[in-house]
């Protein structure tokens, strides 16, 4: 104001009117500014958050709810987006201009390429008058927690058989007849029994009334240890081994249970997840969620509790450690679960072919990598002294690396 005023004086003295008209609408834009409506917020936010499960690389929707209760408004509405989320469709970031009363709703779409628990917000809003010149800002502070679950990659061609078949209907066929598919033998006909199984061939030869009899299928129980020790943390988010190791123990984990076994899940992180075995997808979503919640954790102390927890189970629950073995404990505690007479499987995701350095001497990467290689093999061959191993190169399909599990299983004990 001071400054049209200053042409405005220095016009009239000159005799100028140039500068006189120029002066003119620049006090009259600083006096609408001076006297003019303030930008006022009176303004409700809400965040819908999706519905359902969201998996990582698949998108999911958020809106933002916006009503105005004050008078027109110009209005910016900022979603604060946590890192790892990337805005796939829509904005977190709009402007609009609301009537009195008008409510409106912006959606946008995000992805994940991790899996993980991810807060949304605070919400911030802010409005400006006509001129632009003067703004009113508020921080709302609304958040939300996403849990983003892990990928799971069916395995539908691979048999997981149970080496401890219990007494409930499944898909391990044991050495006994039962009530499965497969043939097993043919007996003489009780008194009492159904004749629906008899087999006419063979009672014709015999004489007698002869029925077929099955292989029982019988379903088992399993724990899955997941290793979310720091040390899993080889390679470059999000291809991690523990990102690697936490897909592999949801492909598991659902193959087990649609073979109609007894689940359950230790997760050894910064904090420890235990979820009791059980049947079913209700079971699936509650392993799920203890997968998505995985947080890098201390070295050593949550295998001790690991061990513990194992220890409270029968010995014909069956354990699946899933590590990548950087170093020995995993491989020592897969060794004591075998000697106290559990079935024991590891699956081990190769840091050796996750973490591939680009840089440095090509000698030097060439003997550090053979000597990763060669510590790695020292454990896998004591490992298979006591449980099935499964040597996994994450490049590939988890199901190649276990096609040599359709061989029946069996507790491997100490020599």
């Amino acid at each position: 104001m001071a400054f049209a005023l200053w042409v405005f004086v220095l016009g009239l003295a000159l005799g100028s009117p140039a500068l006189i008209l120029a002066a003119v609408p620049v006090a009259m834009y600083l006096t609408f500014i001076m006297v003019g409506p303030r930008p006022h917020l009176d303004v409700s936010v809400s965040r819908i958050t999706p519905e359902g499960q969201v998996y990582e690389r698949e998108g999911a929707t958020i809106s933002l709810k916006v009503r105005n209760d004050g008078p027109r408004v110009d209005l910016e509405v900022a979603d604060e987006v946590p890192s790892g989320i990337e805005v796939t469709g829509g904005s977190s970031h709009v402007f609009a201009v609301l009537e009195q009363g008008e409510t409106r709703t912006f959606p946008y779409t995000f992805s994940s390429r991790q899996f993980g628990v991810f807060t949304f917000g605070p919400i911030r809003v802010r409005s400006s008058d006509r001129s632009t010149s003067q703004y009113e800002e508020k921080s709302i502070e609304i958040f939300a927690k996403v849990r983003v679950y892990p990928e799971v990659k069916y395995l539908s061609r691979i048999e997981l058989r149970h080496p401890h078949p219990r007494n409930w209907p499944g898909e391990t066929q044991t050495r006994s007849a039962g009530q499965g598919l497969e043939f097993y033998a043919i007996r003489e006909h009780a008194p009492g029994e159904s004749v629906r199984r008899v087999n006419w061939k063979a009672s014709a030869r015999s004489g007698r009334l002869m029925l077929n009899q099955y292989v029982n299928e019988a379903g088992g129980e399993s724990v899955v240890i997941l290793d979310s020790r720091a040390s899993s943390m080889v390679g470059t988010p999000p291809d991690t081994a523990l990102a690697y190791s936490v897909r592999a123990a949801a492909a598991l984990s659902y193959r087990l249970l649609r073979d109609r076994n007894r689940v359950g899940l230790l997760n050894a992180g910064k904090h420890f997840v235990r979820v009791p075995p059980g049947f079913g997808r209700r079971q699936f979503e509650k392993i799920l969620a203890g997968l998505a919640s995985t947080e890098v954790g201390e070295e050593d102390w949550s295998f001790d509790l690991v061990s513990y927890h194992v220890s409270l189970f029968s010995r014909m629950v069956q354990v699946i450690l899933v590590s990548p073995l950087v170093d020995w404990t995993p491989a020592y505690l897969a060794s004591d679960l075998a000697r106290r007479g559990h079935g024991v499987l590891v699956v081990s995701p190769s840091p050796v072919e996750i973490d591939e350095p680009k840089e440095g001497d090509k000698q030097t990467l060439r003997l550090a990598r053979e000597i990763a290689a060669l510590d790695r093999q020292q454990k896998l061959s004591l490992l298979r002294k006591h449980a099935r191993v499964v040597d996994w190169n994450p490049r590939r399909p988890l199901e190649e690396a276990l096609e040599g599990l359709k061989e029946s299983w069996r507790v491997r004990r100490p020599s």
